[in-house]
């Protein structure tokens, strides 16, 4: 199985509400017009990207996913494989040889010569299903790694989105904190007025410069915060640059239909990492069979035709035969195949049934978090008018003295 779980399409929509409603109690940074990713990035130039143009380019660009088709294509290259015995097996054979002997009973040396060109043709006529199940097998490994492809290209993608937001997220914490160090400038700046005149001790002037300091601190935290989140941003797309690019501010708020058994069940009959586990169930299933097949005979057609002789012409050779091979004993390989099969099968059974436990976690746990973040912003939205408010009139006594 691969190392990370991909999430269904409403759980994605719920982490995705739960992270704009956060975000909307923060102030906004100004959003840029959208430029084509690959194009800006040669060019050099500055570049504005919006949230879809990222998940194209970390589909488009990202190595995981390169991975992932190319591991579906060694799998259909597997069934390919699994399918050579329907079809004949042909060769052909051409040879010469030289003998030079010696006769006891003649008293003399002699030589010989020949020469030979033949075809031969080979073709399994029944396994009494043992191709058959091997093929379905391998044809079940395809599916599932078709759909390990398209989970795959749901975790870059979803991956992208949680680094795009957290680059918002960052440059919103970066704007808060730089009016946090402006105010704290005007503070100081009025508190040392004060002191100046005589009506403010000079303890205030301390307090304020103290007050400074530590917004300024911050605001350095910010700054590389927002450098490393920029730069978890290129890597999650897949890209290298350009460094200097601009992300829009798309930000919103969204719901989210349904209940949670219908987000479940949505969840069971879509994710493509639950369908390649029930996949590799179905191959398991196969596999038994085919081991199972290892004890029946296997009947198979051999054809040959050629020519032939010492010195040329050559004289016209050809052969048929049919051929049943019965397994009596193979020291006991058949029995440990199936044993091991049968084991492999009942592991991909609970491997599918913990999965779907897992996925029911998930979607009750990001249920949980998005009505949580729901009410948080709720109540962060009027701190926030609150708080303004109070700063508004603190700021208006302390200009007065």
């Amino acid at each position: 199985m691969r190392r990370s779980k991909s999430m269904n399409p409403c759980l994605r929509i719920a982490v995705a509400a739960a992270a704009a409603v956060l975000l909307l109690s923060s102030w906004s940074s100004p959003g840029h017009a959208g430029a084509d990713p690959g194009a800006a990035a040669a060019a050099g130039d500055n570049v504005a990207w919006d949230l879809d143009q990222v998940v194209r380019t970390a589909v488009a660009r990202h190595p995981q996913v390169s991975q992932a088709d190319a591991e579906t294509q060694a799998a259909a290259a597997r069934k390919g494989q699994a399918q050579s015995p329907y079809y004949p097996a042909i060769d052909l054979a051409t040879g010469y040889s030289y003998f030079k002997g010696f006769s006891s009973s003649s008293g003399r040396s002699f030589t010989t010569e020949s020469l030979s060109a033949q075809g031969r043709l080979s073709q399994i006529l029944t396994d009494f299903g043992r191709t058959g199940a091997a093929v379905g097998r391998a044809d079940a490994l395809l599916a599932s790694a078709r759909e390990t492809g398209i989970s795959v290209r749901e975790d870059v993608a979803f991956v992208a989105k949680v680094a795009y937001y957290n680059v918002l997220r960052a440059q919103r914490i970066l704007s808060v904190n730089q009016e946090t160090v402006r105010q704290r400038i005007s503070l100081l700046r009025q508190a040392q007025a004060f002191y100046d005149a005589g009506i403010r001790a000079r303890i205030d002037v301390a307090r304020a410069e103290a007050n400074l300091f530590q917004a300024r601190a911050q605001l350095t935290g910010a700054e590389n915060d927002l450098r490393v989140a920029r730069i978890s941003l290129l890597n999650r797309m897949g890209v290298d640059g350009p460094r200097n690019f601009e992300i829009r501010d798309t930000l919103a708020t969204e719901s989210v239909p349904g209940t949670l058994e219908e987000w479940i069940g949505t969840a069971e009959a879509v994710r493509p990492d639950l369908k390649a586990l029930v996949e590799r169930e179905r191959a398991a299933g196969l596999a038994l069979r085919a081991a199972r097949a290892g004890n029946y005979p296997v009947l198979t057609g051999n054809g040959e035709y050629g020519y032939a002789a010492e010195s040329l012409p050559l004289e016209q050779t050809y052969s048929y035969s049919v051929q049943l091979s019965v397994p009596l004993f193979t020291g006991f390989l058949v029995r440990e195949q199936v044993a091991e099969a049968r084991a492999n099968l009942d592991a991909a059974r609970f491997a599918v049934t913990d999965f779907r436990r897992q996925v029911r976690l998930r979607i009750e746990q990001a249920a949980l978090s998005m009505r949580a973040a729901s009410e948080q912003t709720e109540a962060r939205r009027k701190e926030r008018d609150a708080s303004e408010e109070n700063l508004r009139l603190a700021t208006g006594r302390y200009e007065v003295g």
